[in-house]
């Protein structure tokens, strides 16, 4: 430190001031995506299937029947006496379809591991190589690459349990296979990849955050590389029904973002994967990228009703300051990506934030659209910024 101060004494006005003005134009330098994949409900395997749903207006939430794996073998048997109530509720949730399905032989991985991880680990890891893959990016050993992923449910060996693995059945996998941590760790072992490495759990909002401690590493020079995205599965058929004693899941089936008729959110799966890297270094190797991040944040208003409800001025808050430190002027926005998850209050609540945050007091200023893709996908609550981001 003694050293450092020395050396800026020797410094000229001049030059502290350039010095400065790198070091501030490197923390806020935008972070471009250059690398997309997915995994959603419908069959949408890539994001070209996904726009395409988009642009055709098709609605794949709810509706799908309970799931069934590559043999054609229910996930639950409704049939139980323990389920049989659950059977209506359960057929009307957003799953993806032969999720026992994962070639463990490409990422070095013996039988019995596999049979063990959590499919959420095996999907994320899966879909973030197709989306290095997309970015054009094989990156060596000695390659500085960051993995945050997002998962929140460890389901995984409850199901096991439940689907008849007795005492003798055991596994150690069973440890690091059905861990939340391991899920970044499985990404980085599985692609060989080398830097700061993070599992987030902040529920719907877990592909949001890994976005943001990602874009932080990276301009901090942690990681030249960031590998970011968020996995859920539903695989304890419990959670639902206690959802659905809260009022939060729509009896109806249906995704109704911002509509009079929303009666609440349907549940549903997916896996999302970006590959980031700073503007600058992407414009150098002569990258397109399909968006750039200016800037995120992240807030949370304790000073509210209940926990689980949605609060207009932490919302406005953070909306506010993270357009402020990103330097866009919110009157030039054109498009907002809401979380509008089918909630009626909470629609309510989040279109007056919008209202408050980008509301439009001049006849320039240009047309201010705003969705969610729920209302195509349903809920797929730890993965859904995943899905919105791409969307």
């Amino acid at each position: 430190m003694k050293e450092y101060i020395e050396s800026l004494s020797g410094l000229s006005q001049k030059q502290l001031v350039l010095m400065l003005a790198r070091q501030r134009l490197r923390e806020s330098e935008g972070i471009a995506v250059t690398g997309l994949a997915c995994r959603l409900p419908g069959g949408l395997d890539s994001p070209r299937q996904y726009w395409e749903a988009l642009r055709d207006g098709r609605v794949v939430a709810g509706g799908g029947g309970i799931p069934v794996d590559s043999t054609g073998r229910p996930r639950w048997n409704v049939a139980a006496p323990d389920l049989a109530h659950l059977a209506g509720l359960l057929g009307q949730g957003s799953y993806l379809a032969d999720i026992d399905l994962f070639d463990a032989e490409r990422f070095g991985i013996g039988e019995e591991e596999a049979a063990f991880m959590d499919p959420q680990q095996r999907l994320l890891l899966t879909v973030a190589a197709e989306a290095l893959q997309d970015a054009g990016a094989e990156p060596g050993t000695d390659a500085r690459v960051g993995v945050f992923a997002g998962v929140s449910t460890v389901e995984y060996n409850y199901a096991c349990l439940r689907n008849g693995v007795g005492p003798e059945g055991l596994s150690p996998y069973m440890g690091t296979g059905g861990a939340l941590s391991a899920t970044a760790a499985r990404v980085a072992t599985g692609l060989r990849l080398g830097g700061p490495v993070l599992t987030v759990d902040t529920a719907c909002s877990s592909a949001l955050t890994a976005l943001h401690l990602a874009s932080h590493a990276l301009r901090a020079r942690e990681c030249d590389l960031a590998v970011v995205g968020a996995c859920h599965l539903l695989l304890a058929p419990f959670t639902t029904a206690v959802f659905a004693q809260a009022g939060m899941v729509s009896p109806t089936g249906r995704s109704r973002p911002f509509d009079a008729a929303a009666d609440g959110h349907v549940r549903g799966e997916g896996c999302g994967v970006l590959v980031l890297k700073r503007q600058s270094d992407a414009k150098a190797d002569g990258d397109v990228p399909y968006a750039v991040v200016r800037g995120s944040g992240i807030h949370q208003h304790g000073d509210r009703p209940a926990m689980a409800a949605a609060s207009a001025l932490g919302q406005r808050r953070v909306i506010s300051d993270t357009l402020r430190s990103a330097g866009i002027d919110p009157h030039a926005v054109s498009y907002v990506e809401a979380q509008a998850n089918g909630s009626k209050l909470g629609g309510v609540i989040e279109a007056e934030t919008l209202a408050g945050v980008y509301g439009r007091d001049s006849a320039d200023a240009p047309e201010l659209l705003v969705g969610s893709a729920k209302g195509t996908l349903g809920y797929l609550e730890t993965a859904s910024g995943a899905a919105g981001l791409i969307r």
